[in-house]
This record gives C-alpha cells, structure tokens and sequence, in this order.
C-alpha cells in the first residue's frame, strides 16, 4: 500500500511522520493498511497533518516519513527538499511544447505545464559500485536549475489516488513522453495522475543529434524554441537529474493535493522507458533507499547498462539490488534483450523484482510513432523514419496496460503480477532469440499476434539507419500459407479467440484490450484475404 501523501506533506520545515502498515509483495488479497499519520512538531506535539497547499514559492524544505512494516518489521525513512518555488506556465509565450509521444487526453482530463527551480544535489559513490546494483552513495555538489513537468489528471470524482510520473526519455535530443504513449488509455481509464518531468540536461536545453532525419525533429532546446515561456530555464547536468526528478515529484503530490486541485495521492510510482529505464535503475540502486519517495517503479525497456550515481560513466550488466522495499516491475521486448542486450541483466522473480518479457514486440514499434499522432496502425510507417521493409507491428502497447494494471494492484494491495517465462535465447557467436520454425519466438508473454499469427513479428533490427534498430520488423505471411493454417476465415477467428482467452486467463491481456484486439486482428485476416 502507498503513503498518504496528505499527511505526509504538511506545511512544516521538518516533519517525522510514523506510519504503522502491512504491506508486503504477497499473493494475499487480504492485505490491509491500519494507519493513522500524525506530525511531530518541532515541539514535540502530535497532530494530524496539515492539507498541503500549492505554493508559488518558499525556502526549499526537507521532510522525512518513519514507516515501521509490519511484515518485515523493517523502518525507513522518507526524505526529499522541495524546489524553491512552482508556478504555472499558463498564458505564457506559445503554449506548451508536447515532448513526442503526446497524445489526446483521455475524457475529462486537464493538461498544465508548471516551471519549477530551486537546488539540487548530485550524488557520488561512497564505496564500489558493482553489478549487483547495491550502491552506496552521498550527497554531493549543489546546483540551481529550472525546468518543467506537464500534469495531465481526472476529475476529483474518478481520481484513483495513483500519480504515475514520467522520467522524460532524452534519446532523440528533445523530450519523449513514451509511456504516457503507450499507457494513456489505461492511466485514463483508470483514472490515475500524470506527471512527465523533463529532468535530464538534454530536455530542457537540447543537443544536436545525427540519429535524427534532418528536419523531422527541432532538438535546439526549450529556452530557443520558446524564449517567452521557457528563456530562463537552465539545467546544471545529468548529475543532478535524479534529485530533480525527486524534488518534481514531492512538488506535484503538494500541488495536486492542494484545495485547488483536490487530488491528494495515496501512491506514486516511477516510468521510464529506454534510456529513462537506465537512469531509474540508477535511481533504485542509489538515491532510493536514501529517499524512499517512490511507492514503485516500472522499469520499462531497459538494456543491460546504467549510469553510475556521479553520471561520469556507465556500467554493463547491471542488477535491481535484491533488497528494494517497493515492488519493481520490469518489462522487456525481444530487442531489448538482445540488441540492447538485457539478457546480460536478466535475474530471477523473487522479493519485490518482477520480470515480464515479451514475445513479438520491439523496443519502439508503429504503435509508439503513430497513435500520438491520430495516424492508422500501419507497419509501412517505418518508411517516414528511413528504415528499410516493415517495422514491428506488434503488442506492445496491450500487454504494456496490462502490467501498469497488475502492477499498480501490487503496490497497492500487495497482489504480485501475473509470473510470465522468459524468452528463450542462446549465444551463437552473439545473443540471439529462440525462434520456431515461422521464426516465432519461443517463451515469453504471449498473446494472439504470436499464438494465432496472421505475419511474423520479432524484434531483430531490420536496417541500423538512424533508430530503426530499436524498431524491429514485421514480416508478412502470404496467403496461401495463411488459408494451409486456417481454413477458413471462421476458422481463424476461433484460433484467434482462444489465444486472446488464454493471454486473459494468464493476466497477460486486460479484457478490454483484449476485444479491441480480435476485432483488429479479425479486420487484418479480412484484408488478407481469409474467407
């Protein structure tokens, strides 16, 4: 179960807030919370925590929540400064600049900007820091910044109490909101906050990058792009990142929390995905047990690497530390096993670590590049990045709502995700999928495009020109050989419907997910000429 984050952030220079819960990662579904939070005043005297209310500024504050677990009989605590000061952006030069990946708002969601500044602190290693992911890590230098988060969050009435923040991916030299992409429809329906912070250097002031066809992308940074809303931001160094990302998300829960909004959150948790993913393993390992502010974390498309706490290098290889207090879950595609080499990293299920990998989908696919943009679904899309054939079309963005369900169930209710196989691999001369004899990969989530296929889905690079080695590739399946596997258009269908019943069953599919699916895949088999 999450914090209560509105008693948790009361109006106070140093607050000590007890919290006596039972949670722990269990298949139990009798998990319950029996809480009553008070602050200790500098006096000593204990109150109910004062209602947070959003501020436009004030001196930068540090807190720290006790928690006493009843289950593993374990304390920490919760520490974290607030910027110095947030304020709204609205009505400010031309709007706000939607980091790729932006898509329509779910129905009756609002969508703000904030600029927030204040200090914040690197961190360098105090001992070794090695695979195993257990790094150990200090306060460093200070540095002022000033940067953005975009809310986007439900009427007060459909509110879950579930913020989900966004570490915004930099790898195009701009910001890219991937998560919010593929997850959107879920975060809507379910009726979970968003945040998206752009925490990292290259989000706010911009880069110059070689990967990008020339013109698709304006990567010369906020401040230039939008002098009257964004001229004075200014970003010290990846270093600072993850105090940032901390200081954004203490910020938001106060403002959301706030009487003007009405949303006082019971969990937040962490997305990332890619390059993201790489900095928030870093975060898990180092700056989390120093500040517990994350109910969880989704690590989404990670490769094999991260960043050492200081950012002066990257280390190969690197594990979550077995002995994270908050549930992670992990979620992998066949090229991120293998092209950003993964499989290197995998580790077993157990504790708090859960591990999904998927079989038939990519690193980034035509759903990523074409649902933001209100385009059809279509694999020919690749063309518009200059990659050579079809690009993946596969199932992503379904299986990825259904582990954002599932796992906000585990932070919330200690109910553990669904256990799925690995993908099966092997070392040839370099890392490869298993793959049977239509070259499907073997193991994994599966779900109808691999069960009951109507085209080959992998994640193997099909062309290295720019990013589409992250984009894997889609083979079609002639009609002929298609009318030898299903007789009949019915006949397909059924297939169809039993492998979608089957990836429900497992918790690999939502319901709802699950019906759009058939009634796409049925759509596909027409064009192709089944009848």
């Amino acid at each position: 179960m999450g914090k209560n984050w509105a008693a948790i952030l009361p109006a106070c220079a140093m607050c000590i807030i007890t919290v006596l819960s039972a949670c722990s990662s269990t298949t139990s579904e009798e998990t319950k919370i029996d809480s009553v939070p008070t602050v200790e005043t500098e006096e000593g005297e204990a109150s109910p925590g004062p209602e947070p209310t959003a501020v436009e500024e004030s001196e930068s504050q540090e807190m720290s929540e006790q928690e006493s677990m009843e289950d593993n009989d374990e304390e920490y605590e919760v520490r974290f400064r607030f910027p110095n000061e947030w304020v709204p952006a609205d009505g400010l030069g031309e709007g706000i600049l939607q980091p790729l990946g932006d898509s329509a708002l779910p129905e009756g969601f609002v969508e703000e900007e904030y600029l927030f500044s204040g200090e914040a602190v690197s961190y360098v290693p105090e001992g070794p820091v090695d695979t195993d992911g257990f790094w150990t890590v200090e306060e460093g230098s200070s540095a002022a910044y000033k940067t953005r988060m975009i809310f986007r969050y439900p009427p007060p009435e459909q509110f879950s109490g579930v913020v989900v923040v966004e570490w915004f991916n930099v790898t195009a030299g701009v910001d890219n909101s991937i998560d919010w992409s593929y997850l959107s429809e879920e975060i809507g329906r379910s009726g979970h906050a968003y945040i998206g912070v752009s925490a990292q250097y290259v989000g706010v002031m911009g880069r110059d990058t070689g990967r990008i066809p020339q013109g698709l992308i304006d990567t010369r940074g906020l401040p230039v792009r939008d002098p009257d809303r964004y001229g004075d931001l200014v970003h010290p160094g990846d270093s600072y990142s993850f105090d940032i990302f901390s200081q954004a998300t203490v910020a938001s829960l106060a403002i959301l929390a706030s009487p003007n909004y009405g949303l006082p959150a019971t969990s937040v948790v962490a997305a990332g995905q890619s390059q993201s993913a790489g900095y928030l393993t870093a975060y898990v390992n180092a700056v989390h047990p120093l500040v517990n502010i994350f109910d969880g974390f989704l690590i989404h498309g990670r490769g094999d690497g991260a960043p050492n706490p200081s950012v002066d290098d990257s280390l190969e290889n690197v594990l979550i530390r077995t002995d994270v207090n908050v549930p992670v879950l992990i979620y992998e595609t066949e090229t991120d096993l293998t092209v950003l080499q993964y499989a290197n990293a995998r580790q077993e299920d157990g504790g708090n670590i859960r591990t999904w990998e998927v079989a038939g989908a990519a690193h980034a696919d035509t759903y990523s590049i074409t649902y933001p943009r209100g385009f059809p679904r279509q694999a020919s899309i690749g063309a518009a990045l200059g990659c050579d054939g079809l690009i993946n079309d596969g199932p992503q963005h379904e299986t990825l709502q259904a582990a954002l369900h599932h796992f906000v169930t585990w932070v919330q209710e200690g109910v553990v995700p669904p256990a799925a196989p690995r993908i099966e691999t092997t070392i040839e001369g370099e890392l490869l999928i298993v793959r049977d004899e239509m070259g499907i990969a073997i193991g994994g989530v599966r779900t109808p495009p691999v069960d009951a296929p109507l085209r080959i889905l992998i994640g193997d690079p099909g062309s290295s020109e720019g990013f589409c080695f992250l984009f894997g590739q889609t083979f079609d399946i002639d009609l002929g050989t298609l009318q030898g596997m299903y007789p009949s258009l019915n006949a397909y269908v059924e297939a169809l419907e039993t492998a979608a019943g089957e990836s429900v069953a497992n918790g690999w599919l939502l319901p709802e997910d699950a019906e759009i699916m058939i009634e796409e895949e049925t759509r596909r088999a027409e064009r192709a000429g089944l009848e």
